[in-house]
């Protein structure tokens, strides 16, 4: 089963190019986009279970120094 989701992330400084660099180097990460507002990145990913996404968040993503809160929204199966 494909899972499909979003990461909403705040960083805790202003370099967001180089968040955004690292970000799309990351496996299963197919999208990073900049954003205005409470967040400042939303991250596209697209892995093969919930057990693979568990890990890309906590073992790849939040060992990111400059990377802040993260809030992950996870996608309806598409029909």
């Amino acid at each position: 089963m494909v899972v499909f989701a979003y990461t909403l992330i705040r960083a805790e400084h202003s370099d967001s190019e180089k968040l955004v660099a690292k970000l799309k180097k990351l496996r299963f990460v197919k999208e990073v986009t900049s954003v205005y507002g409470e967040y400042d990145m939303v991250v596209k990913t697209e892995t093969n279970s919930i057990e693979e996404l568990n890990v890309l968040i906590y073992n790849e993503l939040r060992k990111i120094p400059s990377l802040g809160a993260t809030t992950t929204m996870i996608t309806l199966q598409q029909k």
